[in-house]
């Protein structure tokens, strides 16, 4: 038997413009999340406009599912528009080893 995940998917404009609708929608998956006592899946689309808006949003639901117990879990495409952004950043890209970005431990 699976375990249930709440889905929430991420795409088109996600930036500082957008970020009001963007927080709106991470949160109602959050509260839907805990209500259920389910885990959060947030898919984030391989060719979605984002900026540093985004992985701050990310970081306070994560924060936030911390706090109420229950996990969420990223996935993003390694060669899409959210893993160049944090790689922009400084904070994922390939290593002197020559790994690969990894979102909870996917591709």
């Amino acid at each position: 038997m699976t375990e249930e995940t709440n889905i929430l998917h991420l795409e088109g404009t996600l930036t500082i413009k957008t970020v009001p609708e963007t927080r709106d929608r991470l949160v109602a998956a959050l509260k839907s999340a805990r209500d259920s006592n389910h885990p959060l899946e947030i898919n984030i689309s391989e060719d979605c406009n984002c900026d540093l808006t985004l992985p701050q949003l990310l970081v306070a639901a994560q924060t936030a599912a911390d706090a109420d117990g229950f996990g969420i879990r990223i996935r993003a495409a390694q060669d899409g528009a959210f893993a160049t952004t944090l790689e922009r950043a400084g904070f994922a890209g390939t290593g002197v080893d020559g790994s690969i970005l990894r979102i909870n431990g996917d591709n």
